[in-house]
């Protein structure tokens, strides 16, 4: 056993000796070999090993089950390194479960509906000729990130990606003429009366939010709540309309390909609602109208 084991062994041995009092015959010290150190205390076991100048611990529960690290601390010489773990709702976890709560809670799948608003805490859509009933989004989260201040509080994160549109009134189309975007009445290329089934705007977006993060074990399950910004970036957006077939009338209307949001969401086990507002402008406001999308709608975590 070298120093830095020897000097853990003997710092916790006041507490092994006044457990062993009243405890003796379940509570034991025993070295493996030169380098580990099993420890059982309160029924717990403790292993202390050896790898070069790395030294690790890890506890395992009565039933020879490891408990799970949400953050590791390894000792080297001279130096502490310490492990944040990421997850993924496509990742299986340990066949086991925490008794404490998680940190992170992102959906694996989620659903919205959306409104183009005139400013960003807004919800009138006046003068936009929108079809708020039609307007949707959809999409996955890939991964998440987690920094746990405490047990109930985390600084998260996650990546998504999603798919919007933005429906308006069939009687108007979104075109781009002489580098100005704007909404204009729809013409019939064939000069009759004909109007298309739908005329919206569609864009993929790919975010990552930062939000403070509380949750709770309630019963069987996690209660939560996050609130916080994030980062977007829109891309393959077109402005489309569907007569018959699908028609792209544009690919330039002017999209800020970057955006910052702010978020909310609260839920208890895998069903959980949220709420988005574009703090900036979807369009570049120089030579597009000023529209800001608000999204709310469901998530299901897998």
């Amino acid at each position: 056993m070298n120093i830095r084991t020897l000097a853990l062994a003997l710092a916790i041995m006041p507490a092994i000796a006044s457990a062993q009092d009243n405890n003796s015959d379940k509570d034991t010290i025993s070295n493996k070999n030169t380098y580990d150190t099993t420890i059982v205390f309160n029924k717990q076991k403790y292993e202390i090993s050896q790898t070069g100048e790395r030294t690790n611990v890890k506890v395992y529960k009565a039933n020879g089950s490891e408990l799970e690290k949400t953050l590791e601390t390894q000792y080297l010489d001279g130096q502490q390194v310490e492990q944040v773990y990421i997850t993924s709702p496509f990742i299986p976890r340990r066949t086991y479960k925490r008794k404490s709560q998680e940190y992170s809670h992102y959906p694996g799948i989620f659903f919205g509906l959306n409104i183009l608003s005139g400013s960003a805490f807004g919800a009138s859509s006046a003068g936009i000729y929108t079809r708020d009933s039609k307007s949707m989004e959809w999409g996955i989260n890939g991964f998440s990130f987690e920094y746990p201040f405490n047990s109930s509080w985390a600084l998260t994160s996650a990546m998504s990606l999603a798919c919007v549109s933005h429906h308006f009134n069939t009687d108007y189309v979104l075109n781009t003429v002489d580098g100005i975007t704007s909404m204009q009445p729809f013409k019939s290329e064939e000069g009759d009366d004909k109007r298309p089934s739908k005329s919206y705007l569609s864009y993929w977006a790919l975010r990552f939010p930062i939000m403070l993060e509380w949750s709770n074990r309630i019963g069987g399950d996690d209660v939560y709540a996050a609130f916080g910004p994030s980062i977007e970036f829109r891309f393959n957006e077109r402005s489309r309309y569907k007569l018959g077939k699908r028609h792209t009338l544009t690919k330039d209307v002017n999209m800020n390909p970057i955006g910052i949001n702010l978020e909310t969401r609260v839920g208890y086990g895998f069903f959980m609602l949220y709420a988005r507002t574009a703090l900036t402008p979807l369009l570049r406001t120089k030579y597009a109208p000023e529209w800001h999308p608000f999204t709310v709608g469901c998530g299901f975590r897998l």
